[in-house]
């Protein structure tokens, strides 16, 4: 990193803006900082740490009191370049604080710009812009204070590093993180994690629990023989479903016959009715033709009478508008003659009052304009004397003034502080500050260790709870996971048993078919032996002799039944050959999350014991058996629904407590961390405090350090005092300007004044004149008093006389036009009564000819008649319908005397077949269920035994990677091998160090590493 330049204000001493140009500075190669203490050398070294990291290094907790005593903002910007193998980069680190307290500050703003052609803001926020710096020079604050910048006493401390920090220190200047902690986390990663793969791989074979190529090769026997029961069971629904069908179309045709015929004969009832409708029906259609001639003859004859009335009454009304015609026109004319005499005469009044009623209105405004003048004169002269005397007063107070400020700087004399005694208070007083602040801090600190000290006591009782709480749910889990096992081996065990029933059951079933056979034979010699006749030939053996006929034996018979009953129980029983099956599987599944979260149980895991071998038995012991056997499998099924609601709430309670201890485990290692970091803090800050009180005593001898409080109490006193001497004095300076200010003010305004009393003055001469001339011009125009009312009376004389003319002139237009269009009307009116006529003797004719030809006499009993279309609509499709339904239903129930074929179906018949296909249908859907719990099973095992296939390959392949990193990490244990090219580097590094610093002292200093000890 090359340094460009460093603007920095508000820091330590540098209170103002003050810019470093390293470029130029470094121009002549090397360069020197000097000056007294407390000038701000170190503080230059501080601005750029700032300005990287946003930390002060030797400050405490990072930023406290680095803010100047007068300032309450800090700013920091600091451009430096980067160069590689391939190009050179230039950036800008820019920081600002604000003042929070007396030694406390805030990031207010923080940027990080990259500076090309073009200007780009890479980060904006403060914890961005920290990573992003310690990116880009790949050093931590603490690496670039012991390496890059050495504050003041930690050029010691680098030298001394050794172990851990020293090797960390050196990977990240030389860039080896990859081939030192982050290649060692790494490798102790991976082993770690190929040991809990194997162990997961592990304890995964061990809850798959039984998935040999034989436990397949049984679930597939089952599935098979559920496959011959499902194929048996589907052939016989269908030929009983085949035989519903047959029977449930004849029982419907029959039922629907039924249900026409009842039908039919309720229609027939009706007839009567609907041939009612039908009369009525046709009627109302006669009535809607004969309609129109009907109406048309009313409407003419309305018609006809309604022009006659209208021509009468338009008679009478133009009889009465011709006299109203005449009295209007007279009306106007006298209005007229009227208007012509008297208006010229009220126009010439009306201009004389209105020139007087104007020329009254200026005297009123001129007479009230004196009297303003006169008021405002007096006003004016009142002012000049008032501002005279302010003026006067206005001299007299800035000679008061001068006297007093010399007074105030005798008094700033007395009290003045010297620069270099404030100077050295405000330092020691500031060196005092952070040293309490850091008491305090210690304080602080030491509080917050004896909490946290309480807290990991707390949490280490908390886990002492949770592992017994943990420990006590591990061994309710393996009481339950040995009654799971005992459950499963009893089931195992019943499997066995019902193996070897089933065997005597073949044995048995074998013996009752070779009686059932032997029967059978006898049966059929029985039914030779009665159809033999003697002295017949014999049809098997053609003798005609039949001695020693074969007699029927009633036992036959029963050992028939009971090869068949006991042939329907070895088939019940067979069905339930798969419950076992099914209950294995789901303990299985009950134990596999038992032995996942607690692997040990996998130890206690054993195979069931041998099954002693079951006796002989006959067909009414094998019956007692599988009844005993159903009511076992019942007792079983119970049972494991006992053993899941304990195993869902053990698992629920392990996960709860895993958790909680996981929880726990997490916090503990954070507060034991925290204390770990505190306990070596409070020590630092201890050793710190002692160090700076020694420190102090030592810089300022003069100043007792525990009285710093109060020696700067006393300059802040004086400090304010000074203050307000100064602040008094430039007060008082500012009041003599402005009271020079103001007396050249009043005098201005005093000669304003002056000038505006004689302009008004005059004025007002000038206005009374004019009010004079025209009061004399007023009294030759009129005499009268009141102006206003004679020339309002004048207005509305002429007014009058042209609104009566136009009212007038208005009513005689509007009679006559009136009049007019009565003649007009009464014309219309006698040729529409004419028109009216000849419609109405047209209509009569063809109305008496249309009822002539119909069923009606009288126009009375057509409107009677008349029904609306909708009426009609319905009855028409009321009788439609009701014929159509007739036909069909004749129709409908010859169809199904065909489709009968004089057949018949009783209820009852139809009934039992249809519970017959219920029942087979119902021992279908079991079979199916049972076909699938065996297929289920059978997945389940093949899923597990290709599991437990490839969990044996990758358990082989992640042991032998296991044994590789184990060998790996051991090669790179110690970081033997990142010490050693960590020296190498180093040692160059110092080489190429020694040489440059050779050249510039002139051979007089040079650099040497002692190996494995530090820099000299």
């Amino acid at each position: 990193m090359k340094p460009i330049n460093l603007t920095v204000s508000g820091l330590h001493s540098f209170r103002e803006k003050q810019t470093v140009d390293f470029e130029a500075l470094c121009s002549g190669g090397v360069f020197g900082i000097f000056g007294p203490t407390g000038s701000g050398k170190s503080s230059i070294l501080d601005a750029i740490t700032l300005a990287l990291y946003g930390k002060v290094e030797r400050a405490a907790n990072n930023t406290q009191g680095i803010l100047n005593h007068g300032e309450n903002e800090l700013k920091v910007s600091f451009t430096f370049e980067l160069e590689n193998a391939s190009h050179k980069k230039r950036y800008t680190v820019e920081r600002s604080f604000k003042r929070t307290d007396e030694l406390r500050v805030k990031s207010a703003s923080s940027r990080l710009i990259e500076i090309e052609d073009e200007t780009y803001v890479l980060a904006d926020k403060t914890n961005d812009v920290n990573q992003q710096v310690q990116e880009l020079l790949g050093l931590t604050i603490d690496d670039f204070t012991r390496a890059v910048v050495l504050p003041q006493g930690k050029f010691a401390e680098f030298l001394s590093l050794k172990g851990t920090e020293r090797r960390q220190m050196l990977q990240r200047l030389f860039n080896l993180e990859q081939y030192g902690d982050q290649l060692s986390k790494k490798i102790r990663y991976q082993v770690q994690q190929l040991k809990t793969d194997l162990d997961k791989i592990t304890a995964e074979q061990t809850g798959l629990g039984e998935a040999s190529t034989e436990k397949v090769t049984e679930a597939e026997q089952l599935v098979s023989d559920s496959i011959v029961l499902l194929e048996k069971r589907e052939k016989e629904a269908s030929d009983l479903q085949e035989r519903y069908d047959q029977q449930a179309s004849l029982w419907k045709a029959q039922q629907e016959k039924i249900l026409l015929e009842e039908k039919l004969v309720h229609a027939s009832k009706q007839e009567e009715e609907i041939r009612q409708k039908q009369d009525v029906l046709t009627k109302a259609q006669q009535a809607e033709r004969l309609f129109p001639y009907l109406e048309t003859f009313e409407q003419a004859e309305k018609q006809q009478k309604l022009y006659e009335d209208k021509v009468e009454k338009l008679k009478a009304q133009i009889v009465q508008k011709s006299e109203e015609y005449k009295r209007s026109n007279s009306l106007y004319e006298q209005a007229r003659l009227q208007k012509n005499e008297q208006q010229p005469k009220l126009v010439v009044q009306k201009e004389q009052l209105q020139q007087a009623s104007d020329l009254q209105k200026q005297i009123k405004e001129g007479q009230q304009e004196i009297k303003e003048a006169e008021v405002s004169l007096q006003q004016k002269q009142q002012a000049l004397q008032a501002k005279n005397d302010e003026l006067m007063e206005a001299d007299k107070r800035y000679q008061q003034g001068l006297t007093l400020q010399k007074e105030l700087k005798e008094a700033l004399t007395k009290v003045e502080i010297q620069p270099d005694y404030r100077q050295a208070v405000q330092q020691a007083f500031y060196r005092y500050q952070v040293w309490n602040n850091d008491k305090k801090n210690l304080d602080e600190g030491q509080k917050t260790y004896k909490e946290k000290a309480e807290q990991l006591k707390h949490l280490h009782t908390q886990k002492q709870t949770h592992q017994e709480r943990y420990q006590q749910t591990i061994e309710q889990s393996k009481g339950l996971f040995s009654d799971i096992q005992g459950l499963y081996h009893t089931v195992c065990e019943r499997e066995k048993e019902f193996q070897q029933l089933f065997q005597q059951a073949d044995g048995l079933m074998s013996d009752l078919k070779r009686r059932k056979e032997k029967e059978w034979s006898r049966r059929l010699a029985h039914q030779l032996a009665e159809q033999l006749t003697q002295g017949e030939p014999c049809p098997v053996c053609g003798s005609e002799h039949h001695p020693n006929l074969v007699l029927h034996q009633q036992e036959d018979d029963v050992t028939t039944k009971s090869a068949n009953q006991f042939e329907d129980q070895v088939n019940q029983l067979r069905e339930q050959r798969f419950s076992y099956s099914s209950l294995k599987m789901l303990l299985e599944q009950l134990a596999k999350p038992l032995v996942e979260k607690i692997p040990e149980l996998a130890e206690f895991m054993n195979e069931a014991g041998e099954v002693p071998a079951l006796g002989e038995m006959d067909t009414d012991a094998f019956g007692h058996y599988a009844k005993k056997i159903e009511v076992e499998i019942k007792s079983l099924e119970q049972d494991y629904l006992q053993v899941s609601e304990k195993q869902q709430a053990i698992l629920g309670q392990i996960q709860k407590v895993q958790q909680s201890l996981e929880k726990i485990e997490l916090e503990l290692a954070h507060y034991q961390k925290e204390q770990a970091e505190l306990e070596g803090k409070v020590n630092q800050q201890k050793q710190a405090l002692q160090a700076g009180k020694e420190a102090f005593q030592q810089d300022y001898p003069s100043f007792v350090f525990e009285e710093m409080e109060k020696i700067n109490e006393r300059l802040t006193e004086r400090e304010k005092e000074e203050q307000t001497i100064k602040a008094r004095i430039e007060k008082s300076s500012v009041f003599f300007e402005n009271q020079q200010k103001k007396i050249e003010r009043l005098k201005e305004e005093k000669y304003a004044g002056e000038k505006e009393f004689t302009e008004l003055k005059a004025m007002l001469s000038h206005k009374q004149s004019l009010v004079h001339s025209q009061i004399e011009r007023l009294r030759t125009l009129t005499d009268q008093e009141d102006i206003e009312q004679a020339l309002q009376k004048t207005v509305l004389l002429l007014a009058e006389l042209e609104t009566n003319e136009q009212q007038a002139y208005q009513h005689w237009q509007t009679v006559q036009k009136a009049y007019q269009t009565l003649q007009m009307d009464e014309k219309a009116a006698s040729e529409s009564l004419e028109t009216a006529y000849m419609q109405y003797k047209k209509a009569a004719e063809k109305w008496e000819e249309a009822i002539g030809n119909s069923l009606f006499s009288e126009g009375k009993e057509v409107q009677q008649a008349l029904l609306s279309h909708d009426e009609m609509k319905l009855l028409d499709e009321t009788v439609q319908a009701y014929w159509d339904n007739i036909k069909q239903m004749k129709s409908s129930i010859e169809k199904l005397n065909i489709q009968l074929n004089h057949q018949s179906i009783e209820e009852q018949q139809f009934e039992e077949t249809q519970q017959l296909l219920h029942d087979i249908k119902a021992a279908v859907k079991e079979a199916v269920q049972l076909k699938g719990a065996a297929e289920q099973t059978l997945k389940s095992v093949k899923e597990r035994h290709e599991r437990f296939l490839v969990l044996e390959q990758d358990r082989e392949e992640k042991q032998a990677l296991f044994e590789q990193y184990q060998k790996l990490q051991t090669v790179f244990k110690g970081n033997a091998f990142v010490e050693y090219i960590a020296e190498e580097q180093l040692m160059s590094v110092s080489r190429d160090a020694s040489e440059r610093l050779g050249i510039l002292t002139r051979q007089r200093y040079a650099l040497k590493l002692i190996p494995k000890a530090a820099l000299l």
